[in-house]
């Protein structure tokens, strides 16, 4: 179970060097996320959609522990991921789209290893885990091959793979197919549902631009706006509403002062 209660998350915005001499006390922020309340299930899969800077990055990265919120509540199972944030991050597994996250000049296999000695796995366990996961995610023939010359959807097949080290019931990934070729996308979407999500147990949370990949890999969409939740509910919700993902996103983009909706979705 996730539950967040009120989340508000602000960043300092960098004064101007004059701002320094005239206004050398006062500062100003940007709010990202503005009372954001959620409650999410175990084993719900869910497609966070919303424009560029509407805050679903920044809420899963408190979600995954990877940034603390301002002000307001956010608990993983029974742990708060300010107060216990170490404990909470063991049930979260958090795949960034970014490839500096990994060692260029280790394998992927050696990249899995360190990541998973930090997740305090060791010898024949963390061995076999690693062994476990590259051959999930398809990369058993590339795994003594240096993580510079992966390509594209070698390196987020990777991603996914360190994401699932320590097993965690939460598996968060931040726009999994944004820089990949269709074919590419869709072998990692494939991954993800006929793998990764093989059973209801884990709980999946997507970032995602790509409608197509929402409907294939989640049963639920929250559609962020301006650093707040304005609707939460199912697909067949959405679909008999609005006959398409295509038809609600317009709609929910070109709506002004949208009311919040929770919806009970099963």
């Amino acid at each position: 179970m996730i539950s967040a209660k009120n989340i508000v998350m602000q960043f300092p915005i960098p004064k101007r060097y004059i701002e320094y001499i005239t206004k050398p006390f006062s500062n100003n922020y940007f709010k990202a996320l503005k009372g954001v309340d959620i409650e999410i299930r175990p084993g719900d899969r869910i497609a966070f959609l919303g424009a560029n800077g509407a805050g679903k990055t920044t809420f899963l990265k408190i979600i995954g522990g990877l940034l603390y919120p301002s002000s307001g509540t956010l608990m993983v199972d029974t742990y708060d991921t300010s107060k216990d944030n170490l404990k909470a991050r063991k049930h979260v597994g958090f795949v960034l789209n970014e490839e500096r996250s990994f060692y260029w000049r280790l394998t992927g296999e050696e990249n899995l290893l360190f990541f998973g000695a930090l997740d305090n796995l060791k010898g024949k366990e963390l061995h076999a885990k690693v062994e476990e996961l590259i051959k999930m995610v398809g990369l058993e023939f590339s795994k003594n091959k240096l993580f510079a010359g992966y390509s594209s959807g070698m390196k987020q097949r990777l991603a996914i793979a360190r994401g699932l080290l320590s097993n965690p019931d939460i598996l968060i990934l931040d726009e999994p197919t944004r820089t990949l070729d269709p074919i590419s996308a869709k072998d990692i979407a494939t991954i993800i549902s006929e793998r990764v999500h093989e059973s209801k147990e884990r709980t999946l949370l997507i970032a995602t631009h790509s409608l197509a990949e929402a409907k294939i890999l989640c049963d639920k969409i929250c559609f962020m706006k301006d650093g707040q939740i304005v609707d939460f509910c199912s697909i067949k919700e959405i679909e008999g509403k609005y006959n398409s993902l295509e038809n609600y996103y317009k709609t929910m983009t070109n709506t002004k002062n949208q009311q919040y909706h929770l919806a009970q979705v099963k």
